[in-house]
């Protein structure tokens, strides 16, 4: 009976305390906060998504959601999710605003970032001028990037700057091969464009064998004269590479190029976009 007592106090207690929501929106906002923190951006976005259904005037969770789009690759949805909330009329805030901008230099659209942060009044000068770096490193205008950096007062705050200069100055230093000198130079020497172009080995084996095959030609028509079958064989297999090779020195030189583009652009890509935030 003594144990009872204490025992039955302690169960009407229990019952008499308010029951607690963990789905409340403070709850679910930690929750929100806590995923994206831990890179759960599935998630998170999952969660932000419920939280603006039940404040959809709250700017701050809808740049969280932005932002979670952006951090997860899936810029897209971002951009979807932007456009139906300009559906709805609404005064601009910089904190959306400047989520936004990022997030179309995440999706591909620097152009369109530069053009928001340059027209719109809303952006303080120190963001313009890092939204413009970063839409010219993206669409690779490398003196325009210079410039941009170089207008960067020293005293701003720019992570990764060194590095930033830097890949400016590598990519203003490579040179892009000519397809046209490409084609030229095969004209004479084949094989020569595809060497000037970077791929020697190529070069090498279309002079080989235009070389053996043009010689198998002469000496066939040699011995045997002008009707000789092996002689056209041989002659036609002489020409044939011989006019492939000139075509294809000209595509290695525009190949060497976008591969040369392509390299500074995931270069450009590793290093913009986690300095974004």
């Amino acid at each position: 009976m003594n144990k009872f007592f204490p025992c039955c106090l302690l169960l009407f207690g229990a019952i008499s305390l308010p029951a607690q929501d963990i789905y409340d929106y403070t709850h679910s906002r930690a929750y929100a906060r806590y995923l994206l923190q831990s890179q759960q951006y599935t998630l998170a976005a999952e969660e932000y998504e419920r939280l603006i259904f039940l404040r959809p005037d709250n700017d701050t969770l809808r740049a969280d959601l932005l932002r979670t789009y952006r951090k997860g690759n899936t810029p897209q949805r971002g951009l979807e999710q932007w456009a139906k909330w300009q559906l709805t009329p609404q005064s601009p805030t910089l904190l959306l605003y400047k989520e936004y901008s990022k997030l179309l230099l995440r999706s591909g659209y620097p152009d369109r970032a530069r053009t928001l942060v340059s027209e719109s009044n809303i952006f303080d000068s120190s963001e313009v001028r890092r939204i413009v770096l970063f839409a010219n490193m993206l669409e690779q205008k490398w003196p325009d990037a210079r410039q941009s950096i170089e207008a960067i007062p020293a005293s701003e705050k720019l992570p990764r700057r060194t590095e930033l200069e830097k890949l400016i100055k590598r990519a203003e230093r490579s040179k892009k091969k000519n397809p046209w000198i490409a084609t030229a130079l095969s004209v004479p020497v084949p094989g020569l464009g595809k060497v000037y172009a970077g791929e020697w080995k190529d070069g090498l084996i279309g002079l080989l064998f235009v070389g053996v095959n043009a010689w198998q030609a002469y000496r066939r028509f040699d011995q045997e004269g002008a009707d000789t079958f092996w002689g056209w064989i041989h002659g036609g297999v002489a020409l044939g590479f011989y006019t492939g090779n000139i075509y294809g020195s000209h595509k290695a030189a525009r190949r060497h190029n976008q591969k040369k583009i392509n390299h500074l652009q995931h270069d450009t890509e590793m290093l913009v976009f986690p300095v974004l935030d």
